[in-house]
């Protein structure tokens, strides 16, 4: 089983990377989706997310309210050290057992794509991977695409601040995938990808 992890800053199209990798035959873990999980109602790290951010962060049903938790965490470095200082250790766990489990399936997956945001910030989820790839993007074209689907500039900018740079990204990355373009180049570079990459681990 392959682990291929595919990270990229915010905006720059990673999980819509990590999707279409899943279409041609990956099993995608999307880290973003474990940790709502285990913030949101019923998760075992809602009460400390809340006791750490405040009562502004609980949601109706009990759990973090992610809006509301992002706007807090996401305000300095400090803060943001803090919530990944609570979430990382459980979001790292949450990893090691779906891939266990995968492993244990009668027919499991040739490739998995774990889709994170922070390998290059959070270096202990190297412990899983065969390989990452990097998914670009300019600063312009992310914050456009972000300001699309409703994120204030300001919003915008602040995250992609708490965040290591692409050149950062690419140094950790044994391949790199250029999102400027359209969808339609996006998909074909990614069918490239696949094919010379990883088709034939699926094999």
């Amino acid at each position: 089983m392959y682990v291929l992890a595919v990270t990229g800053g915010i905006g720059s199209g990673k999980t819509t990377v990590a999707r279409l990798l899943g279409d041609l035959g990956a099993t995608v873990i999307s880290l973003d989706d474990l940790a709502k999980g285990l913030t949101g109602a019923g998760g075992p790290l809602a009460g400390a997310v809340i006791a750490a951010f405040g009562e502004g962060v609980r949601a109706s049903d009990g759990g973090a309210d992610h809006a509301a938790l992002a706007a807090v965490a996401f305000a300095s470095p400090e803060t943001a050290r803090k919530l990944n200082g609570i979430v990382h250790p459980g979001v790292h766990a949450a990893v090691a057992g779906a891939l266990d489990l995968l492993t244990e399936v009668p027919d499991p997956p040739a490739v998995v794509v774990l889709d994170i945001p922070l390998l290059a910030e959070a270096p202990e989820f190297f412990d899983f991977v065969d390989g990452v790839l990097a998914v670009s993007a300019n600063e312009d074209e992310r914050l456009a695409r972000l300001v699309a689907r409703g994120m204030s500039a300001d919003d915008v900018r602040a995250r992609m601040a708490l965040q290591v740079s692409d050149a950062e990204r690419r140094e950790i990355a044994d391949w790199v995938v250029e999102n400027d373009g359209t969808a339609q180049r996006l998909e074909a570079e990614l069918v490239d990808f696949w094919d010379s990459e990883l088709a034939d681990r699926d094999a």
